[in-house]
């Protein structure tokens, strides 16, 4: 039976940042001696996910990019690490205002979204954008954490905002792959 296909809209930092963020996966990924949960995503920020049909893909990128393009450009600030007790995630963590701009345009875009097109091309959406930031490794144990800690002293990085990447999940590798970059 075919299945809905689970696809995020995140924003994707600037190749350098995707690489210092990659180096510094591989850096814990060998200090820990062994695989982790996003040990092998690209850099990103996760804003929403969803599931669709391949066949309705096409209405919701044309959706995507009209609710993306109401959006004004705006900087990124990252400024060191921080990590959730709960999913024992360690993230590269967003300036105040940064997160605050984030969460500002995910508001507009979702309320420009169209609510029938939501209806009848998804399966299911979802909000991710109440802490938003740049996962190194996600469901890591609480030494692990420490380990981390001990690696990273401080992160220091900015860019200009101006597309959000679209990301669809493929299920050989087990990860998401960019598809699109809507302005």
């Amino acid at each position: 039976m075919n299945q809905p296909i689970r696809y995020i809209i995140a924003i994707r930092p600037p190749a350098d940042i995707i690489s210092e963020v990659k180096e510094m996966k591989l850096a814990l990924k060998n200090a820990i001696d062994g695989f982790y949960n996003s040990v092998n995503s690209e850099a990103h920020i996760t804003l929403f996910e969803f599931y669709a049909f391949d066949e309705h893909y096409p209405a919701l990128l044309e959706e995507c990019a009209r609710a993306a393009r109401t959006l004004e450009p705006f900087e990124l600030e990252f400024q060191g690490f921080h990590h959730f007790v709960e999913s024992g995630a360690f993230y590269v963590h967003l300036t105040g205002q940064s997160s605050y701009s984030i969460t500002e345009r995910c508001i507009q875009f979702r309320q420009t979204f169209s609510p029938e097109i939501l209806s009848i091309h998804t399966e299911g959406w979802t909000d991710m954008f109440d802490t938003p930031h740049m996962t190194i490794g996600r469901r890591l144990q609480p030494h692990w954490i420490d380990i981390a800690y001990s690696l990273f002293k401080e992160f220091n990085a900015r860019f200009w905002c101006d597309s959000l990447a679209i990301r669809k999940f493929n299920d050989d590798r087990k990860q998401f792959d960019v598809i699109a970059e809507p302005p």
